[in-house]
């Protein structure tokens, strides 16, 4: 930016960089030292009240002043194309093998006479189509959400701004605005670009997007003169100088971090240690296949029976189909239609997916850290309580009242507030100006619905209506010390003064009381106290209150002074205002926590406040040894108290976003799976550092939704909790496919090794047959189970968490048992088929006898796979039938496949085909005997599920959260030790305590810093072809380059590669916290 501004230095004394960087700062003495906001504006070229003028609006100084400090545009992170989502879908670990599987059976299939004339490269056709379909399927699923995204997140840059140019005020859209305009600004405007403050009244605005403020922020020349793009006016009116634009704006500065590619999801991570154990094993069968044979070849060699170098190349090629029989090619396809599936049923409960692997990610989920405004409360100031006529309310407005007290209550909101209500597009009303005001007025409505106080009828706002009635004749505003306001209208010849402001002052000015049935009476002691009482018991539960009084004067209109006279006040009640919670969020909370993710809010709002709040939503219950801490306290604390206290925190009250960005990483690092939701462009570094990242789609910026990776459409945590269901059921569709596609390697695998192993030339299970079976098993498969409607006993179960094994002991005792019983079936088919089946030499050759075997065997085996599919729709449970109804999806791809098989036996088999590629038409017996067997792998699921599991490997998924949980444990408790031993230290003044532990743990990292160098030739190419898979590159940044050095290592980053992070200051000015982001 600094270089784009040199040609034109000598035209402005003041850079775009030096601008950014004062408002970046928010540094008030930069504006000072360029002379204020009028040395500003005169350093811009501008004028104060006329605006731009003159020669500067010529065609050639606008130029210039564009190429100088840039144009209002925002450079939003661009969307991949359809090629470059290809290409990042090939570079997955598991499709890249598939890829190299391919070409070699291409080479052998193709290349080798026998087997191209027994069709053998119809499998390498066949793997690369199925490459071709989980590339195209998954660039075409990430395409198509991303236009979805683009299309609800669509900028809306060109809203209308007015600007002084010339001295007259101009209507421009957003992207007009230059640096040097003067602007002017009501409530209810979005600030177009980065400004500092020239003049104005009671400005205030609205910074929650940007810094976290709950309430507004006033703007003057001394306290806070920075107004800052994407944010809005609250209250008051002024005019603001524009210093930065476009990228070079606070709002283009955040956009500009967001190009940062996610981490790997707990799902990745385990797919990419079972793809490498499923390759090994089917590696070492392959080799063992191949010794085996060797072994035979050698034997008979020296028995005589002759040394054919050509067998050597038919074992080979044996060996090698065995390693691509073990790799589970439907596994990609199986995780990208069950992630599509669930994307689609997310959709429906208004969770828009921006990042398909969040679906799994959030079933994982152990912390959610909420905000407050808007997802668990309906982000709308009500008064739910009052006090009126001497009577506690809890249901407003009352149905007791007369309406001579509505319409008197109903006339001192409506003529002393500033506050305006406003349609929106999407059916909801907007609030404009003062939040309580805006409570109050929509008070009048709820008043004018229930039929009280004669409120005339229109299609407008009622509190319109009541302030045309009333002429103003004198308005006292707010101030810090009265904290009240009042206003005065003409009344009989004299004037009724209307008071509201903070309640335990205005209460005090009150010596009458008008009763809820429109009488008056005196205001006693007895009614001060009880009145207090009230104001003090709904502070207590977190309520903002405000007393309403007014009192009728003789005074003539214009003959009152410049001090109110708010003496002798008659009351007409206390309001308690609050954003009260949504009507499902105690439901869903109850949801979460059943389902073991603690949920915790994370908040601007006071202590009171969110305590109240999370009481009324379950968040803390009695009993809970959650804690309540302040933003302050936590930041003040230690990396080791905070560690101890990180997963304990159930509130997190006046916090800021660099609080909730580091309580993330914290729990991130406690080994938690972290999701967290957002709605301020403040919030996008947490958004993007959680595993889940949720923006809320209606009060939530374009920022807040570029950063994260699901919007939640309504802004409801209800939607979250859905979304825990779905990642759950994915993750549960994932097991179920594995349970069923492991035993069809397993068996498959096992059941060629063991025929070449025993000598058998022609293999029961020939390539095509094998690849048949893998197609129809992989992708019917993959579709049947991954479809599958969720159950609502999954938010019952505590989350998988990062510790939970892909495989556990329950799916290793299925696959063992299952695996056993059809390796049995098809070896004694193999061995003793002939004499069963009573096939004998009358029926034909060797060559046919064994192929009328090997087609029994063929069909078994698909058979078998078929009603094992059936058992996989359940790990645990017994009734595997439970819910299929429900599954028309899965019905009908059952039935799919037994037709399909049909017609490839019958079809294929009775041509010339079938026997060239290894199998041949079968009798009505053959297929009874091969249904029933296959039937009787539902009988055998069922044994295996009543069977002990100590005998079986792996972990239970409770054993694995129990190791997790002591391993928190544990980390707490080291933590807590850190607390207690940097207490000590300071207690006793001893500052060397730490300096041997620091010692010990230096050659600790060293010699971890050494191995993981000797080991990076083998980990290295796994975790660089993980990380391309996740669409970025392995960094060369490994850890810090000191703790290399003092390994005796050379440093990892090459010095000319060092790039510095750009820091970014996202708190309220005068604070010390910022966020560094690379």
């Amino acid at each position: 930016r600094l270089l784009r501004a040199q040609p034109y230095a000598m035209t402005f004394e003041l850079t775009a960089a030096e601008l950014e960087e004062a408002v970046t700062e928010r540094d008030k003495d930069a504006i000072a030292k360029a002379g204020g906001h009028l040395g500003i504006a005169d350093k811009l070229k501008t004028d104060p009240k006329l605006g731009l003028c003159g020669t500067e609006l010529s065609e050639e100084n606008l130029t210039k002043r564009k190429e100088a400090f840039g144009v209002n545009e925002f450079e939003y992170p661009p969307p991949k194309s359809f090629l470059q989502l290809c290409r990042d879908a090939l570079d997955d670990l598991t499709v890249q093998i598939l890829c190299v599987a391919a070409i070699i059976s291409l080479g052998i299939g193709a290349g080798l006479k026998k087997h191209r004339e027994e069709y053998g490269y119809l499998e390498g056709i066949a793997i690369v189509l199925v490459v071709f379909v989980v590339v195209f399927l998954q660039a075409y699923i990430d395409y198509v959400k991303e236009q979805k995204f683009r299309q609800l997140n669509s900028i809306k840059d060109n809203y209308a701004v007015k600007v002084v140019r010339n001295g007259e005020v101009h209507a421009v859209t957003a992207g007009e605005v230059l640096v040097g305009d003067v602007v002017e600004l009501s409530a209810g405007d979005k600030i177009p670009a980065d400004g500092v403050f020239l003049e104005g009244s009671k400005l205030r605005a609205d910074e929650a997007a940007m810094t976290g403020e709950p309430i507004g922020i006033a703007k003057s020349h001394d306290k806070d003169p920075f107004l800052l793009s994407g944010t809005t006016i609250s209250e008051g009116s002024g005019r603001m100088a524009v210093v930065a634009v476009g990228s070079n704006s606070q709002w283009g500065v955040i956009l500009k971090t967001l190009i940062v590619e996610p981490s790997s999801t707990p799902l990745q991570d385990r797919l990419d240690v079972l793809v490498v154990t499923v390759g090994n094993f089917g590696i070492g069968a392959a080799i063992a296949t191949f010794v085996a044979s060797m072994i035979r070849w050698i034997v008979n060699g020296s028995e005589g029976e002759g040394w054919d170098g050509v067998e050597i190349l038919d074992y080979l090629i044996n060996s090698v189909t065995i390693v691509v029989v073990a790799i589970p090619e439907g596994l990609p396809l199986a995780i990208t239609l069950g992630l599509a599936f669930a994307m689609r049923k997310m959709m429906a409960d208004q969770n828009l997916v921006r990042r398909l692997e969040a679906c799994e990610t959030m079933g994982s989920a152990t912390q959610l850290n909420a905000d407050k405004t808007g997802t668990l409360t309906q982000n709308r100031m009500t008064v739910t309580d009052a006090y009126l006529g001497g009577t506690q309310y809890d249901s407003v407005p009352p149905k007791d009242i007369a309406d001579e007290f509505a319409a008197l209550l109903a006339e001192s909101v409506c003529v002393n507030s500033d506050a305006n209500l406003a349609h929106n597009e999407n059916g909801t009303i907007d609030h404009i100006g003062s939040k309580t005001e805006c409570a109050l007025l929509q008070m009048v409505e709820d008043l004018r619905t229930a039929g009280k106080g004669n409120l005339p009828a229109s299609t407008n706002f009622a509190y319109v209506a009541g302030r045309e009635k009333h002429e103003v004749a004198q308005r006292y505003h707010f101030t810090s010390a009265r904290k009240r306001m009042s206003t005065a209208v003409p009344m009989n010849g004299g004037v009724r003064l209307h008071v509201k402001g903070a309640s335990e002052m205005v209460v005090k000015l009150c010596t009458k009381m008008m009763q809820t049935d429109g009488s008056v009476t005196d205001f006693s002691a007895d009614d001060l106290a009880a009145a207090e009482k009230a104001i003090t018991d709904m502070a207590s539960t977190g309520l903002r209150t405000l007393c309403i009084a007014y009192v009728d004067l003789d005074t003539a209109p214009g003959a009152l002074g410049e001090e109110p006279p708010e003496a002798n006040l008659t009351l007409l009640g206390v309001a308690g205002i609050k954003d009260p919670i949504r009507p499902e969020t105690a439901e869903a909370v109850r949801l979460l926590r059943q389902a073991g993710v603690v949920v915790r809010m994370v908040t601007g709002d006071n202590k009171l406040t969110a305590e109240a709040i999370a009481r009324e939503a379950g968040i803390l219950e009695d009993g809970d040894d959650g804690l309540i801490l302040e933003g302050p306290v936590f930041r003040k604390m230690s990396q080791s108290e905070k560690e101890a206290v990180a997963v304990k925190i159930r509130v997190l009250a006046r916090s800021s976003p660099a609080d909730k960005l580091t309580l993330c990483n914290l729990q991130k690092s406690l080994g938690e799976v972290v999701s967290v939701t957002g709605d301020g462009t403040n919030d996008a570094p947490a958004l993007k550092d959680a595993d889940v990242g949720f923006a809320l789609g209606i009060a939530g910026t374009e920022i807040a939704k570029e950063a994260c990776d699901i919007v939640i459409l309504d802004d409801n945590i209800a939607s979250m909790a859905k979304a825990v269901l779905w990642g759950r059921n994915v993750f549960q569709s994932i097991r179920k496919f594995l349970q069923f596609q492991l035993v069809v390697n397993v068996v498959a695998v096992s059941l060629n090794f063991i025929s070449a192993a025993a000598g058998i030339t022609e293999l029961p299970l020939a390539a095509v047959p094998l690849l048949w079976v893998n197609m129809i098993m992989d992708s019917m498969g993959a579709l049947a189970l991954a479809t599958e409607p969720p159950s609502p006993h999954l938010m019952e179960r505590k989350p998988f968490g990062r510790s939970a094994p892909l495989v556990n002991r329950e799916m290793w005792r299925n696959i063992v048992v299952m695996s056993v019983y059809q390796l049995i079936v098809c070896l004694v088919l193999l061995f003793a088929g002939q004499d069963l089946l009573g096939i004998d030499e009358t029926d034909g050759d060797a060559h046919y006898r064994t192929l009328r075997v090997n087609s029994v065997i063929f069909n078994t085996f698909v058979f078998m796979q078929i009603f094992s599919e059936i058992n996989s729709r359940k790990i645990t449970e017994w009734n595997v039938f439970e819910g299929i109804q429900d599954s028309p999806i899965f019905c009908f791809i059952i039935f799919l496949t037994i037709g399909t098989q049909a017609a490839f036996i019958e079809g294929v088999g009775r041509t010339v085909v079938g026997p060239a590629i290894g199998f041949m038409n079968l009798t009505g017996g053959e297929w009874a005997v091969c249904i029933v067997i296959g039937f009787c792998a539902l009988p055998v699921g069922f044994i295996a599920r009543q069977l002990p599991l100590d005998i079986f490997p792996g972990m239970t998924d409770e054993e694995a959260a129990a190791a997790a949980m002591e391993e928190k444990k544990l980390a707490v408790a080291a933590a807590n030790a850190a607390v207690s031993k940097e207490n000590a230290a300071l207690s006793a003044g001893d500052v060397n305590v730490n300096i041997a532990a620091k010692k010990r743990w230096s050659k600790v990292r060293n010699v971890m810093h050494a191995y993981s160098a000797f080991m990076a030739p083998l980990t290295v190419p796994v975790a660089e072809s993980r990380e391309r898979a996740r669409g970025r590159s392995l960094s060369p940044t490994v850890g810090d380059e000191g703790d290399f050095l003092a390994a005796g290592l050379p440093s990892p980053v090459a010095k000319e590669t060092r790039t510095k992070s750009t820091e970014f200051r996202i708190v309220p000015p005068g604070s010390e916290t910022s966020v560094n982001m690379k």
